[in-house]
């Protein structure tokens, strides 16, 4: 495997813009079902989506969504998962567990298999352990591309392709609101839950010393990222812990709460598009119409 292989993966022209929303999923374990009540929101309002970046936990419901999978459906089997379901202890000195079964639960769940079959277009990210460089998946397999968005490091082992070892997207990408804005969004709505289990005093476990240490780097990320946004959500989820996975209905209701809050201004964001794209001279006579919808 050449070096040029990862190539294929960061973008070489400037992408189409695609009209309505993209959508920017970030990382946190258990908290990353209020995705599922922003998505949720979206459906029942009639909320455009163009395309969808993931890092973690994010590229796992949004690829699902972006499979064409029904939303229902998702959240029906993502309320019987279990730590068990996509991991497996498995102690090495690259981590505590193997996340190989996350891949047997995408090819099991999924109404695609690859990149290239998505109904919405789906970028994942991950990062190079090499580098330290984001790469961005596009095309070819989903499995192998969410396994390693989701390696978090000291608890899951990296995940080997080609010569490079890949690790969690939210590493370099805590909301991936540029990789949504390099698949050509015109608007980008990240969605953010964070890391931090929001609890006081010292860490318990190593994986709240490893979870700390991310959350605590990736504060000074947020300039970063941000920037690529034109709108971010921040479901209140501070108090469910990244492993509270029977904790679901709450997180989707704080994703939806979060997501209801904000349809004025994504209406604002999508009109203001939309008349930006009509001829000189008409935005009045648009303007005029939208009025009486």
């Amino acid at each position: 495997m050449t070096s040029d292989f990862f190539a294929r993966f960061r973008p070489t022209e400037q992408p189409r813009l695609r009209p309505g929303i993209g959508i920017a999923l970030g990382g946190g374990f258990a908290r990353g079902y209020a995705h599922l009540g922003v998505l949720k929101v979206f459906e029942e309002h009639d909320i455009p989506i163009s395309c969808i970046a993931g890092s973690s936990v994010g590229s796992i419901l949004g690829a699902a969504y972006a499979s064409g999978a029904r939303l229902q459906r998702i959240m029906d089997q993502c309320r019987e998962i279990r730590f068990r379901d996509f991991a497996r202890w498995r102690v090495s000195r690259f981590g505590l567990a193997s996340n190989d079964r996350l891949g047997a639960l995408v090819q099991r769940f999924f109404d695609s298999r690859q990149f290239e079959d998505l109904v919405i277009p789906t970028a994942v990210v991950a990062t190079d352990l090499g580098n330290g460089d984001p790469v961005i998946f596009k095309q070819g397999s989903l499995a192998d591309a969410i396994r390693a968005s989701c390696a978090f490091p000291g608890l899951f082992e990296p995940i080997q392709i080609g010569t490079r070892y890949l690790a969690d997207g939210g590493l370099v990408a805590p909301v991936p609101t540029r990789a949504a804005r390099e698949l050509g969004a015109e608007i980008v709505v990240g969605v953010s839950v964070g890391m931090h289990d929001g609890q006081g005093g010292p860490p318990t476990n190593i994986f709240q010393v490893v979870s700390r240490a991310v959350s605590a780097a990736q504060k000074h990320q947020l300039e970063l990222w941000e920037r690529h946004a034109d709108l971010v959500l921040r479901p209140q989820v501070q108090s469910i812990a990244w492993d509270d996975f029977e904790r679901i209905d709450e997180s989707i209701e704080a994703g939806a709460s979060a997501a209801r809050s904000a349809l004025p201004q994504i209406r604002k964001l999508l009109t203001a598009h939309q008349v930006a794209h009509i001829e000189p001279g008409r935005q009045g006579e648009f303007l005029f119409a939208n009025s009486l919808q």
